[in-house]
C-alpha cells in the first residue's frame, strides 16, 4: 500500500536535522544528570588523585568537575542554536508549503488526525519555549535567569513523551494505513 504523503528533500532535511540536534541536546542533559553529575565526577576525581597521593577537598573536586562538564555542555548550546535554525526553517517551510497533516480545527479531520496535530502543536510550542528560555539563559538579564532556567529544565518532560508518542505513531502508521512511511521519510519515495 502506498502512503499518501510525500516528503520533499527540504522537509526531510529539516525533520532529521531537528531530530538529530534535539537528540544530541538530550544526550548532553542525560550526561549532565547522570554520569557527568558534578558530585559523582568530583568523587571520581578525588579517588583518582588519591591513587597518586594527591589530595584535594570536595569543593576543589567539584570545581574541576564543573570545568570538565562545562566543556561537554557547550555542545548543548551549539545544538541549541541548530534547533533554533531548524525550528525557524520548519515554521517558514510550513508557512510556505502548508502542513503535512490536517489542522485540528479542520472539520474534515477525524479524532486521530486532530490528536496528531495537537501533539505536533504542543511539541512546537514546547520547543519554542525551550529555545526562548535557552536564549534568555545565555543572553538575557540576570533578573529572569532563575525563572528561565526552571522553565528550560521542564523541557525534558515534554520531549521524552513526544519521542514515545512519535515512535508509537510511526509503528501504528506502518502497521496500518501508511505502510512505507519510514522509507518515504528517509528516502522521499
Amino acid at each position: 500500500m502506498k502512503t499518501s504523503q510525500e516528503f520533499p528533500l527540504v522537509h526531510r532535511i529539516i525533520h532529521w536535522g531537528l531530530a538529530f540536534a534535539m537528540l544530541v541536546m538530550l544526550l548532553t542533559i542525560f550526561l549532565r544528570l547522570g554520569w557527568m553529575e558534578k558530585n559523582h565526577m568530583a568523587a571520581i576525581i578525588q579517588q583518582g588523585l588519591t591513587n597518586i597521593s594527591v589530595t584535594i577537598d570536595n569543593k576543589q573536586a567539584i570545581s574541576i568537575a564543573k570545568m570538565i562538564r562545562g566543556e561537554m555542555f557547550q555542545w548543548h548550546i551549539y545544538f541549541g542554536y541548530a534547533v533554533g535554525v531548524f525550528l525557524s526553517a520548519r515554521f517558514i517551510y510550513m508557512a510556505k508549503c502548508g502542513l503535512h497533516y490536517l489542522s485540528p480545527f479542520n472539520p474534515q479531520a477525524n479524532l486521530q488526525q486532530k490528536m496528531q496535530a495537537g501533539v505536533y502543536w504542543l511539541f512546537y510550542a514546547g520547543v519554542t519555549f525551550s529555545m526562548i528560555t535557552g536564549l534568555l539563559l545565555k543572553f538575557g538579564p540576570e533578573s529572569v535567569e532563575e525563572l528561565a532556567e526552571t522553565i528550560h529544565k521542564l523541557a525534558l518532560w515534554y520531549f521524552i513523551p513526544f519521542i514515545v508518542l512519535h515512535l508509537a505513531g510511526i509503528v501504528l502508521a506502518e502497521a496500518g494505513h501508511d505502510k512505507g512511511l519510514v522509507s518515504k521519510m528517509i528516502g522521499g519515495e
